[in-house]
């Protein structure tokens, strides 16, 4: 005799309905609801949240960020929450890493894209190669 079946308006009762192919009552929809708003018991408790970001003195904010001389200020201050942040909580850092790099990117300009080459020009390079290394190793052609 196994255990008995965990009664409708519970989070189990949610999980067996829909392990079983049932419609799930609304009962038990809101309490599955509740159980995942709690934190669970195997979840650590969170660390009370510190400031990603501590303005310095020795950079004011400026009211026009679009000037250019405002990206170099921008590029700073994001490095100095990168540094900051990777220092603290590593996890936040992609959001943070992408803004730098387009605000390096704006301070640097636009960059040239690098020239694709055809099939054409990567068969003649090819060519050109093959055609020096049998010169080279002193077959005759």
């Amino acid at each position: 005799m196994g255990r008995p079946k965990a009664p409708c308006g519970t989070d189990a009762a949610y999980r067996r309905h829909l392990r079983e192919g049932v419609e799930v009552d609304e009962a038990c929809r809101r309490a599955h609801t509740e159980a995942g708003r709690k934190p669970s018991k195997r979840s650590k408790p969170r660390a009370p949240r510190s400031p990603a970001f501590v303005p310095t003195a020795d950079a004011p904010p400026s009211d026009n960020a679009e000037q250019p001389d405002d990206m170099k200020l921008i590029v700073d201050t994001l490095r100095t929450a990168f540094t900051t942040i990777a220092a603290s909580d590593p996890t936040r850092l992609a959001p943070i890493s992408r803004e730098f790099r387009a605000a390096v990117e704006a301070t640097r300009g636009p960059a040239d894209a690098p020239k694709e080459l055809s099939l054409a020009d990567q068969l003649a390079q090819a060519r050109a190669a093959r055609a020096a290394r049998t010169a080279g190793s002193g077959a005759t052609g």
